[in-house]
């Protein structure tokens, strides 16, 4: 009996070694092998594939610009007193819309004697020339009484407003600085570029606008005007262009005024960009992607090129077609089994 007992204490012992061996030294092992080899977690974890593709590289000129638009400095045409004013600063105005009303009495008199004197000379058969002559007075009256109203030439916002009920404008002195309207529509960006870069410049060209500040909000534009003669710019010699914009900026929350980047592209080439997430870096500073194969993945060393946004070009290492492996994040989301990319390139 004491020689069984003997047996099964000697069993038991060396089923529990054996199981603080499994998992312990075991697990141990491989948690090891784990945390010296960063790829496993990505490979066994969340990841997507990404399908290298060929598309074209941009080659830009950085420039720095700012939007701008066409701005009406508004004056009365005769002199008055004004008895109205139906706007206010930073008010959107349209086109032909009344902004001011002058006292409107000595001129629907002066129209009222233009009438008479016209009828009493076409009823008296006067010369023709003097006829002519009260036509033309008669027209002018109609004017002076027309412009008793002073409207907008075109829709914007008003921009400053140097008038109030009451006032009394001249023509001669307040004909520029009674209302300051910026239009709203048909802005275009205004940049200057160096001597240096005129040659790569042109009428036509395209380019990407960059606004930071409305979240890296960035549109395509287009060269519509480039200044045939240089000026001075704090002390460098440049050469001013405007850049007209694809689409209505309005629509992106583009105002007048605003200061934003600007990337005139200057020629293509076929290219190899990739999401930047794609990339991994090992214990040595190389670069590399993990790219899918068939019996699994592999390493692959790549060199990089220029960065733009969440796409890097990548010009070595990597070909057109190859998948890559790459952990997921909130900027990407799965479509498939592939993404695809386009970015630009910078000078």
């Amino acid at each position: 009996m004491k020689k069984w007992i003997v047996i099964i204490v000697i069993i038991a012992i060396v089923v529990v070694g054996a199981g603080v061996w499994y998992f312990g030294f075991r697990k141990s092992g491989t948690t090891t092998s784990s945390s010296t080899n960063p790829d496993l977690a990505i490979i066994n974890g969340p990841h997507i594939n990404y399908t290298v593709s060929a598309t074209s590289i941009g080659n830009y000129l950085p420039l720095v610009g700012q939007v701008t638009a066409n701005i009406y400095n508004i004056g009365p045409y005769i002199s008055g007193q004004i008895t109205n004013v139906y706007v206010h600063q930073g008010q959107l105005v349209g086109m032909n819309q009344p902004l001011a009303k002058l006292n409107p009495t000595q001129y629907q008199l002066n129209y009222i004697q233009a009438l008479n004197n016209y009828y009493n000379a076409l009823l008296s058969q006067d010369a023709s020339s003097v006829i002519q002559q009260y036509k033309l007075a008669l027209q002018l009256a109609q004017e002076n009484l027309n412009y008793t109203t002073i409207t907008s030439p075109a829709t914007g916002f008003i921009q400053t407003l140097n008038v109030a009920t009451g006032d009394f404008v001249n023509a001669q002195t307040s004909s520029s600085n009674m209302v300051t309207i910026i239009q709203n529509t048909g802005m275009w960006v205004s940049a200057y570029v160096s001597e240096v870069d005129l040659a790569d410049v042109h009428v036509g060209q395209k380019a990407v606008i960059t606004f930071t500040q409305l979240n890296n909000l960035q549109l395509t534009g287009t060269v519509s005007f480039v200044q045939p003669f240089a000026t001075t710019q704090s002390g460098l010699t440049v050469i001013p262009i405007n850049i007209t914009f694809d689409k209505d900026p309005l629509k992106y929350g583009v105002v007048y005024g605003l200061d934003c980047n600007i990337n005139l592209l200057l020629n293509t080439s076929k290219g190899l960009l990739i999401p930047y997430q794609a990339i991994f870096t090992d214990q040595n500073g190389q670069k590399y992607v993990l790219l899918k194969t068939a019996s699994g993945y592999q390493r692959a060393p790549v060199k990089l090129g220029t960065q733009m946004g969440m796409m890097v070009e990548v010009t070595s290492g990597i070909k057109d077609g190859d998948v890559l492996i790459m952990k997921v994040s909130s900027q990407f989301q799965q479509n498939g089994n592939a993404f695809r990319g386009i970015g630009f390139g910078g000078r």
